[in-house]
């Protein structure tokens, strides 16, 4: 009898043994045979799952994503209004624990393969997109209620604070101690209506 295997268990399986390869030693090393060896598979079992190293790679930046995408869905679920919201969704793209350090590592290193590689370029250029539109809704719904000043253009306001939070980020992955997200809540604090500063 042919043996039954679970895709999906699978493909967790591949993103744990991706995951840990890229968050310890980078996605260079990232190869089909590395992490066939971390998960304890055989390349050829890998290669049913992916053509080449280009594919792994993809892989391995939605494994980044993903894990970001779940913490996207929590603050949505917890925030108590949407400038909340607002200053959850930004400080995910802060290196502010050990875990957001490690995706905040492999996003720019990603970000410098993705110069040379059109669809790690075009995954980015989406994920860069919602994240700029979820903050944007956000920032809709907080002007609606009044919470925000009217005369925000929210999708201006929605780039630049990712930008801010892009540059932080950058800086606090070569010296931590500059983060400052102090200026992220100064920025949000200005979005405010005049009588609600």
């Amino acid at each position: 009898m042919p043996k039954i295997v679970d895709h999906e268990q699978r493909r967790d399986e591949l993103a744990s043994a991706v995951w840990r390869l890229a968050s310890h030693r980078g996605p260079d090393a990232v190869t089909i045979r590395a992490v066939a060896a971390e998960a304890g598979w055989s390349t050829g079992a890998l290669h049913h799952y992916f053509a080449d190293k280009e594919e792994l790679l993809l892989f391995a930046f939605q494994t980044v994503a993903d894990r970001v995408s779940r913490r996207v869905e929590a603050a949505k679920a917890t925030a108590a209004g949407p400038l909340e919201l607002v200053r959850a969704l930004l400080a995910i793209g802060l290196p502010l624990d050990a875990e957001r350090r490690d995706e905040t590592r492999l996003w720019f290193a990603f970000l410098g393969l993705a110069l040379t590689r059109p669809p790690l370029a075009r995954a980015q250029r989406l994920a860069y997109r919602a994240w700029r539109g979820q903050v944007a809704d956000a920032l809709r719904d907080a002007q609606e209620q009044g919470d925000l000043d009217a005369a925000v253009e929210v999708e201006r306001e929605a780039a630049g604070l990712v930008a801010l939070v892009d540059g932080l980020a950058v800086q606090a992955s070569f010296d931590p101690d500059c983060l400052d997200v102090g200026l992220v809540d100064e920025r949000l604090d200005r979005l405010r209506p005049a009588s609600a500063r």
